[in-house]
């Protein structure tokens, strides 16, 4: 399938920081997320969304996919190397691959995953929990489960059967 990138902000940087995430152009500010970002928050793979401002990357959700994207960030030690963040990568996707998961992007130090809500999200932290085991330190985040400035779980997530 042929596809492009769109730029969508990730939050905490300077303006102009932005990600470049594989998408389908839908219309002229429109595009369906073909990937979970590695950076930014607030979307996943399957999501339609309108880029609000091209230059920032500012962007709003129109529709959910119906998917969760999981970052992981490894531990201090293992933070430069690219072989062990293949490792975990591959060490994780085993665990999810019974759940649909898949891994959306990779650079060294830290993962990002894809993988459908509908798996539950107890099911999902269950995998993720073991990252600190794969990577002592490891750290994990959902990028579009909670809301950042309150903590609360977003309607979207709520609404979809576990």
């Amino acid at each position: 399938m042929k596809h492009d990138h769109v730029g969508i902000a990730v939050e905490g940087v300077d303006v102009g920081g932005f990600e470049a995430v594989p998408a389908r152009r839908l219309s002229d500010s429109t595009w369906e997320l073909l990937n979970s970002p590695l950076y930014a928050m607030d979307a996943a793979a399957g999501d339609v969304v309108k880029i609000v401002d091209e230059e920032s990357g500012s962007f709003e959700i129109l529709k959910r996919g119906g998917n969760v994207c999981v970052q992981v960030y490894l531990g201090e030690l293992d933070a430069d190397d690219s072989e062990a963040t293949t490792r975990l990568a591959e060490n994780l996707l085993r665990l999810l691959s019974p759940l649909g998961g898949r891994v959306a992007g990779v650079t060294p130090g830290l993962v990002s995953f894809t993988v459908p809500a509908r798996s539950g999200l107890s099911a999902i932290e269950a995998v993720f929990n073991h990252a600190a085991d794969l990577s002592k330190g490891a750290q994990w985040q959902y990028a579009n489960v909670y809301d950042p400035a309150t903590g609360d779980q977003l309607e979207w997530i709520r609404q979809i059967k576990q």
